[in-house]
């Protein structure tokens, strides 16, 4: 079988499940990940032979792929801030509209701050901060023993030196005060599961996703309350957020500080507050 042969077959399969954009882009990221090849040198593999091993691992990836199973998953690893992560099915896959957050942050000048991740899951926005910033101090809290794992991981993996904590933020206290506080905590409703792909329904984590209907904003609330007390002076508090909750967000901030900016991500939805006390 050649690499040409392995892709048509593939296309050929999943085309129920996947746009050709997206078909060509896993294409292109099993090829470089299996056969160390750079992405602008695999049109002129497609005729090489495959051999049995990496026929196998081809054929294998292509029957999870068929499961609806992400391509992060099947390759166990994906890049968010030009890092490399690991992750599974402990973890959310990172996604763009959280380097936006990340990307926000970096507008701030926080070398030397004490920082807080709360929710951390792979860990990719502590350690992308600790990447940035040299002489930070970034404390990661998750509930997952399973997903502190993978951070602690990835820290190791991208060498820099995080505090992981296990803890739940409805019951998690603490005496230190941190100058910055960020969480892409769970916000999307129970009700919009109907308009979410399998591929996140069947393999994500649902408890780092989704929150009742009833109680939208109870991660938000739990983390504010928190802030109040463990966010330093003229310290700063970092959102991302589900727009449909804009409003009522707002106000639940404005029960605790003032000077919230929102602000929008590539889509020109609202994703993102940063809260300056």
């Amino acid at each position: 079988m050649t690499l040409q042969d392995f892709k048509l077959k593939m296309i050929s399969e999943l085309s129920s499940i996947y746009e050709m954009d997206e078909l060509n882009s896993i294409f292109n990221l099993l090829s470089e990940d299996y056969l160390k090849i750079p992405r602008s040198k695999i049109l002129l593999a497609n005729e090489i032979d495959l051999n049995k091993s990496n026929q196998n691992l081809f054929s294998s990836a292509l029957e999870r792929l068929k499961t609806h199973e992400p391509i992060q998953y099947v390759l166990g690893k994906t890049n968010f801030m030009d890092l490399e992560f690991k992750v599974n099915s402990s973890v959310l896959i990172p996604r763009p509209e959280t380097e936006e957050l990340v990307r926000l942050m970096l507008k701030e000048d926080l070398d030397g701050k004490e920082i807080l991740d709360i929710g951390t899951g792979s860990g990719c926005i502590a350690i992308s901060l600790a990447k940035n910033f040299p002489n930070v101090k970034v404390t990661a809290l998750d509930i997952s023993e399973d997903a502190l794992e993978v951070a602690k991981e990835n820290a190791n993996m991208n060498n820099v030196n995080i505090e992981f904590i296990h803890g739940d933020i409805f019951e998690y206290q603490s005496e230190k005060k941190y100058d910055v506080i960020v969480s892409n905590p769970p916000y999307v409703c129970e009700s919009e599961k109907s308009l979410m792909k399998k591929n996140v329904l069947s393999f994500e984590p649902e408890s780092a996703l989704f929150v009742e209907d009833e109680k939208p904003l109870k991660y938000y609330s739990s983390i504010l309350n928190f802030s109040k007390t463990n966010l330093s002076k003229e310290g700063l508090l970092f959102f991302e957020i589900n727009q449909m909750f804009e409003k009522k967000l707002d106000s639940e901030i404005n029960s605790y500080f003032y000077n919230v900016v929102f602000h929008k991500d590539f889509f020109n939805k609202s994703r993102f507050c940063v809260i300056n006390i």
